[in-house]
């Protein structure tokens, strides 16, 4: 039943009356396994094809396609299949059976070209096991809206607050097709543990920041979401938590060290613990290895010189000048474009921002990890750089692991993140819940 035994057919005919909107793909899962349909009109016949992304088969047409009113019948009669739905009010949801063999319900959702054939396996769908809130708290004149989950029954729950990677990202981190965040709320959440993720300023329902915003900045966005928690009063107040991204990995150390009575405990998923000079130094060298054009001692000065002419200098139209004269035979084109993203406040901001004060002063319980084969924030580099500064620290590293600690088989799949169904290691989500319950447990 699992396994449909797509083959290709020839003939195809529809019956269309009085149809509802049901052009555009439609994804569902069958017994877990996601199919597509891609229903569309040519030469004024409704035609359809399925698709099983896990089984690599795209785009086979079917045989008969009948819509009357908000009824949908698509039949594959070489798969000795059926589904019969029902389109809803909305037109964004098809509600019926499907039927090969036996039948079991199967309902499609309106989807996009881009997404319709991305396996994800792990993204979480309802109906959810637990509570689920929409929420907004403010920073100042910032206002961030997010999701807040908590276990369905009880009250004084831990809680944790999840803060993503750079660039403007909404509360799941979507990215490549994958939802890391939304992922890590249903396991924690499933755990035990309340969570709350939000959008990113000027994205989703959150309102917008200002160009010269930096790290900083939203280290203090983080922080305001731990003081709503604290006003829940489902919450446990003296247990929540920072768990961070990349750049959220450093706001969450920089959090711990601004405000140790508010913070109970942090995680650092792949975090910078280093000066962001010696980061993106780190960063170009591996990226050029793992492309297997690995950096000589010529191109890796000319990146050091780079990055420190960046640490340098503050004034943006000094450093355009500089940068520009250091990168001369890169080409016009290349030069400009890499001028507008290193001269923009953030990045600027990125580079000086040495975190080694902030990470001596963390005193609360912390746990830092990373992947061995993550080409953006090195393992080595900054895992090295918690032990030193934070010696009670717990610190691992995962073999065989990239930047969102994914699985892959070998080094250069480390940036195929969106050709890779696993969204995060259950190893690594494993090891945090526990981790946090563990400390919870021990704090009271």
């Amino acid at each position: 039943m699992k396994k449909l035994a797509i083959t290709c057919v020839v003939m195809l005919y529809s019956v269309i009356s009085m149809a509802g909107n049901v052009h555009g793909y439609w994804k569902g899962e069958v017994m877990t396994l996601p199919i597509v349909f891609h229903i569309f009109e040519k030469d004024g016949e409704m035609l359809a094809t399925i698709s099983s992304p896990a089984q690599g088969a795209t785009d086979i047409p079917c045989e008969m396609v009948t819509v009357k009113g908000d009824s949908v019948e698509i039949k594959m009669l070489r798969l000795n299949a059926s589904y019969k739905g029902v389109l809803s009010p909305d037109e964004n949801s098809i509600k019926g059976q499907f039927k090969q063999g036996v039948e079991v319900p199967l309902v499609l959702t309106r989807t996009t070209a881009e997404s319709a054939m991305l396996y994800r396996p792990q993204e979480p769908k309802p109906p959810f096991v637990y509570r689920q809130e929409e929420v907004t708290f403010n920073h100042g004149e910032i206002s961030l809206a997010g999701t807040l989950t908590m276990p369905s029954w009880g009250r004084n729950f831990p809680a944790v607050v999840l803060v993503s990677g750079s660039g403007a990202q909404n509360r799941d981190e979507e990215l490549f097709g994958h939802k890391p965040f939304a992922v890590i709320a249903d396991f924690l959440t499933r755990a035990g543990i309340a969570v709350l993720r939000y959008d990113d300023r000027g994205v989703g329902g959150s309102s917008a920041g200002s160009a010269d915003d930096t790290t900083l900045d939203f280290a203090q966005d983080a922080l305001a979401a731990v003081d709503y928690l604290k006003t829940r009063g489902e919450i446990d107040s003296k247990n929540i938590g920072i768990i961070g991204h990349s750049e959220g990995g450093t706001i969450a150390v920089i959090c711990a060290a601004m405000r140790p009575d508010d913070v109970a405990f942090i995680v650092s998923l792949a975090g910078a613990m280093v000066k962001g000079r010696d980061v993106m130094v780190q960063q170009n060298c591996l990226l050029a290895e793992m492309s297997g054009n690995p950096l000589n001692e010529e191109q890796k000065h000319e990146v050091e010189t780079i990055f420190a002419t960046i640490d340098s200098i503050n004034e943006p139209d000094r450093l355009r000048d500089a940068l520009k004269t250091l990168m001369a035979s890169h080409g016009e084109a290349r030069i400009e474009q890499s001028l507008k993203v290193m001269t923009s406040p953030w990045y600027m901001a990125f580079v000086k921002f040495d975190p080694s004060t902030h990470l001596a002063q963390v005193k609360c319980p912390f746990l830092a990890l990373n992947g061995e084969w993550d080409v953006q924030v090195d393992a080595t580099l900054n895992l090295e750089a918690v032990k030193r500064l934070a010696p009670s620290a717990t610190v691992k590293s995962y073999k065989k692991m990239n930047h969102l600690f994914q699985e892959i088989s070998n080094f250069a799949q480390s940036m195929s993140y969106g050709n890779i169904s696993q969204t995060i290691s259950p190893i690594v989500l494993d090891d945090i819940a526990t981790w946090v319950v563990d400390e919870v447990r021990k704090s009271r």
